[in-house]
């Protein structure tokens, strides 16, 4: 009997035992745990990420597959995290995904480094939160029964920020009545994850200025506003300002702070406030230029205002440009309104067309109410406009730069050839041409080449004045020693714009001196071979003497080569170098020479007779015939010579004493003058012809 009990009591433990291992074996045919060397927690910072492993072991001799979940996705976004599979223990995942469907696991085998990442945004809140996880069995009927879940928590640590701005539609500078208030709304921003007490103050303040709260509890990334209330001093003046910061400090860490200024104008009847854009302008001759301005209006009421000009000028007060202009800006604006004048309401400046590059304008302007006749609240400042614009100077040759000279004669470069150009004006013999669109102030200097030109008189030019387009002759003199007779120099021209003297133009002029010396000396006038007398000069003096003038006329002759100054006692009419308005001569009773031939003038002797038409002068009119002239026997009546006139010739610019111009009479005549001591640019001296 005992034995059978026994036999009996074994066979149920073993029952027992097989029911419970079977049981057991159901319960943990895997394990979903965190990763090897983790313990499921972490820190983070606002805008960052963090990666948090997890594995599965199967216990099971059969291969398994298991789906993974984040369960609470929606609760941590709202808080500002966000979590997902980003590697499944093989592969690495961009889904972004809370689900993972499937991991397969073989038999009793673990995947390890399943990653999970949690990132926070810039709005996370503080605090501490749960990552809840789940493992399922995906090969079990009713996988909710064997499933496992465990929890990830990561710790969202601190950020206390916060700022102070003005509320919406407020401004930083405000203005108030004489003994007056004003207000201003202050939004106060907790910038930070964390609600935090906020606490106030104000600073650098003269006035009386208050919070309507000191300090204000706000909640995470929220903000509040508070009104400072300012009150100017019953002793400020109009115009005057209060300067006050406001400070604002984190109540969860003094180091979090943040400032804002604020101005406080006495407010200004007829004030407003005037800022160049840009205080300079530039452009070419003739282009206009616009400056806009920064306006602000200090009163408290709309106005109309006006930027006039107050005064200009180049270089130096009292010297105003000319031929510039200037148009007014104006507009309106209302209560403390700032504005940037738009091009209908801003100032425009033209430049002169005659304007010189590298010129300099400075323009005060003055910015005013327009009914504020006694200027209470105007304002001004300076702004510039230079003038911009290309150099180009050029010497202008004819087509032959070989000019022949007599020893001793002084020659002008200014004198004209015998070329004409296409509008049949002669030409002289090198000119300068300003081709810029801008004036000029040319320097002239001239050099032989080396080994001649040495004893030379070379009497040069001063710089000269030239408008733009413009052109101007060159009044350079050279006069042949004795020494250079039969020989030639080579003189070399150099035109240096004054604007840039990198710009620069070069011509040459070779002088062939003859041996014959000239008779004309420092005071003759010297006629040209384009004279509009019809005989030459000498053809004329031989005439004269053949038919027995007498010394009268000769004497008369004599004065017209001279070129001598008109005597005090003279009647004569003076004129300027554009010989404009030439009158008769002087009456007979001034007259240099007598009315008629001596009584018994003798016949000329046999030597003096005419010279043969061989000996004539090559003028393109042929000289008269000697059967016109009148025969020794039978002279006519001899007519009375013209009385002498006197010219006034004006000295042009770059020309010095010393030197020879060429000018052209009112016949036409082209006569070469010398200038006499004493005169320059400018002045003026008489000749007599």
């Amino acid at each position: 009997m005992t034995g059978v009990r026994t036999l009996t009591l074994v066979t149920l433990l073993i029952s027992i035992s097989f029911f419970l291992g079977e049981a057991a074996a159901d319960e943990h045919e895997f394990e979903f745990r965190f990763g090897w060397n983790e313990d499921g927690t972490g820190n983070l910072d606002v805008d960052s990420t963090l990666d948090l492993k997890v594995e599965i072991e199967n216990l099971f001799t059969d291969p398994k597959d298991f789906q993974l979940d984040i369960t609470n996705d929606n609760d941590l976004q709202s808080n500002g995290l966000r979590a997902w599979w980003s590697y499944d223990g093989q592969t690495s995942l961009s889904s972004e995904s809370t689900n993972l469907a499937s991991v397969d696991v073989g038999d009793n085998g673990t995947v390890e480094n399943i990653t999970i990442t949690i990132r926070t945004t810039e709005y996370a809140l503080y605090g501490e939160y749960n990552i809840d996880l789940r493992c399922r069995d995906n090969d079990e009927n009713d996988p909710e029964t064997t499933e496992q879940n465990i929890q990830l928590t990561v710790n969202v640590n601190e950020k206390a920020q916060v700022s102070l701005v003005i509320a919406e539609g407020g401004t930083s500078e405000g203005s108030v009545d004489l003994g007056g208030e004003t207000t201003y709304q202050i939004q106060v921003n907790n910038d930070g994850n964390r609600q935090d007490t906020i606490s106030l103050s104000i600073s650098s303040n003269e006035w009386d200025s208050s919070f309507s709260e000191n300090s204000v509890t706000i909640d995470a990334f929220s903000n509040q506003i508070v009104t400072l209330t300012v009150s100017s001093d019953s002793s400020a003046e109009y115009g005057e300002s209060d300067g006050s910061t406001i400070a604002a400090t984190s109540g969860n860490s003094n180091g979090a702070t943040d400032t804002l200024d604020l101005d406080t104008y006495v407010r200004v009847h007829y004030g407003i406030e005037l800022t160049a854009i840009s205080q300079s302008g530039s452009g070419e001759p003739g282009s206009t230029v616009t400056f806009n301005f920064k306006i602000l209006n200090k009163w408290s009421e709309s106005i109309e205002y006006e930027i006039l000009k107050k005064d200009w000028y180049r270089g130096t007060q009292g010297n105003p440009p000319q031929g510039w202009t200037f148009t007014d800006g104006g507009g309106t604006l209302d209560a403390f309104e700032e504005i940037t004048t738009s091009s209908s309401s801003s100032v425009k400046v033209t430049i002169s067309s005659g304007a010189d590059a590298g010129e300099v304008v400075t323009i005060i302007v003055q910015a005013k109410v327009t009914d504020d006749n006694d200027n209470v609240g105007a304002v001004e400042l300076e702004i510039e406009v230079r003038v911009e614009g290309e150099y180009d100077v050029q010497l202008i040759v004819p087509a032959s730069n070989q000019v022949d000279l007599t020893v001793g004669q002084t020659y002008s470069l200014s004198s004209y050839t015998d070329e004409r150009d296409e509008d049949g004006e002669l030409i002289r013999i090198i000119t300068l041409k300003n081709h810029a669109k801008v004036n000029d102030l040319v320097t002239i200097t001239a050099t032989f080449s080396p080994g001649q030109g040495a004893d030379w008189i070379l009497v040069q030019t001063e710089p000269i004045a030239i408008e733009a387009s413009g052109e101007k002759p060159l009044y350079i003199s050279v006069t042949a020693p004795e020494s250079a007779a039969g020989g030639q120099a080579t003189l070399t021209i150099r035109a240096e714009s004054g604007g840039d003297p990198s710009v620069f133009n070069e011509a040459t002029l070779t002088f062939r001196v003859n041996t014959v010396a000239a008779a004309s000396g420092p005071e003759t006038d010297q006629l040209s071979e384009e004279s509009d007398f019809p005989v030459d000069p000498i053809w004329l003096v031989s005439i004269v003497l053949i038919i027995g003038l007498g010394s009268a006329a000769v004497f008369g002759l004599q004065q017209k080569s001279k070129g001598a100054f008109g005597g005090s006692e003279q009647n004569v009419d003076d004129f300027s170098d554009e010989w404009a308005g030439m009158e008769d001569p002087a009456s007979p009773s001034t007259a240099a020479v007598p009315q008629t031939p001596p009584p018994a003038a003798a016949p000329p002797p046999q030597p003096q007779a005419p010279p043969p038409p061989a000996a004539a002068p090559p003028q393109p009119q042929a000289p008269p015939s000697t059967a016109a002239v009148p025969q020794p026997e039978a002279p006519p009546p001899a007519a009375a010579p013209a009385a002498p006139t006197i010219l006034t010739v004006t000295v042009p610019d770059g020309v010095m004493a010393g030197q020879q111009i060429q000018i052209k009479a009112p016949t036409g005549q082209l006569v070469n003058v010398k200038v006499p001591e004493g005169c320059g640019p400018g002045s003026q001296f008489k000749i007599q012809i």
